[in-house]
């Protein structure tokens, strides 16, 4: 593996998160925070004892000594600080979602593709050990023919998330900030299901509760994968509700109450799958993650940055759930004022 030197666009919580995760990696160092506010990006550097701090965000692609660059602004703003990243020569990993359209996603890995830089949306759940065991048990065979997926990713947000989530400009709403990992989910149990690399449904429909700025502020889908698989996908950011994946098959079922998105599994620890047989009884498989999810992306990164794509997060995995969720918000008719 390569040891990457990593730069930080933005100093916030999911920065935060991310900086103790390099610091657990094997194969990355902190070299550098930025942030709008010169005095928060030095505070945020004396936490993580990180050595250099900047003002702006083009003095840290400026700068020789960052390797890659970690993007973590609003989501309406990874545009055009990933290809700005890019375009500086650095490798890119951004949080999901990579942008807030498919087009501007697609901009985004031509450029990546362009200038020859490694690029990986941060979808960090799919790196964790027990999402893969869930595909492997899928792939297996040890639920039958997979029939229906359902999950749910729902919090009611607090006055400083509801501001930012709250406004279009930014890509506020759920499906955009929590309902991407339902859809990658269900998207990934029905590529384990059918053995195809990548999957986009057949149907999409939607309906969802919208605020007086037009953003969805909970919201259920419906998607048709291939295998004729259903699933039914749900998130909020004004509403709580119990997080959890339920794929069915045609011999059972798997139930996972505690997904790898959730704040405590970040950390390394032990995590569960419920196996319930159609004719037998539930059996609780462990899975023990020995890294936390971060780091375990920080690594990931490294391992593969000469590929230029991750395997398990390739570019054409990115498109067809951006495309997924473009088609999602078009049908709870996102944008239109309450």
């Amino acid at each position: 593996m390569t040891e990457l030197r990593w730069g930080l666009l933005a100093a916030g919580t999911i920065a935060a998160h991310f900086a103790a995760g390099v610091d657990e990696s094997k194969h990355g160092v902190l070299g550098a925070v930025a942030a709008r506010d010169g005095e928060r990006a030095r505070e945020f550097a004396a936490r993580f004892d990180i050595p250099k701090a900047y003002g702006s965000y083009e003095d840290l692609l400026a700068d020789p000594d960052i390797d890659a660059v970690y993007v973590s602004t609003p989501h309406a703003l990874h545009k055009e600080w990933a290809i700005a990243a890019v375009e500086a020569g650095k490798h890119v990993l951004c949080e999901k979602p990579l942008t807030i359209t498919a087009a501007d996603a697609g901009e985004v890995i031509d450029a990546a593709r362009a200038h020859d830089v490694f690029l990986m949306e941060a979808f960090m759940y799919r790196l964790h050990p027990q999402t893969r065991r869930l595909a492997e048990l899928i792939s297996s065979g040890a639920i039958g023919e997979v029939r229906a997926v359902d999950t749910t990713f729902s919090f009611d947000s607090n006055p400083e998330e509801t501001a930012r989530l709250s406004d279009p400009a930014l890509g506020g709403g759920g499906i955009l900030d929590v309902g991407c990992y339902c859809t990658s989910l269900a998207r990934l149990v029905a590529q384990a299901a059918t053995g195809q690399d990548v999957v986009e449904p057949a149907e999409v429909s939607g309906m969802a509760h919208l605020s007086a700025t037009g953003v969805d502020e909970w919201a259920t889908g419906l998607l048709r994968l291939p295998g004729d698989i259903l699933a039914t996908i749900s998130c909020g950011i004004r509403l709580t509700r119990e997080d959890g994946i339920h794929v069915f098959g045609s011999l059972g079922q798997l139930h996972i109450p505690r997904p790898a998105w959730i704040h405590p599994l970040r950390d390394p620890g032990v995590s569960q799958i419920i196996l319930t047989p159609a004719d037998g009884e539930p059996e609780v498989i462990e899975i023990e993650a020995t890294q936390g999810v971060f780091a375990r992306e920080a690594d990931h990164v490294a391992a593969h940055v000469e590929d230029r794509q991750a395997p398990e997060l390739t570019w054409a995995e990115t498109l067809a759930n951006m495309r997924t969720l473009d088609r999602w918000r078009e049908a709870v008719g996102y944008g239109r004022r309450a």
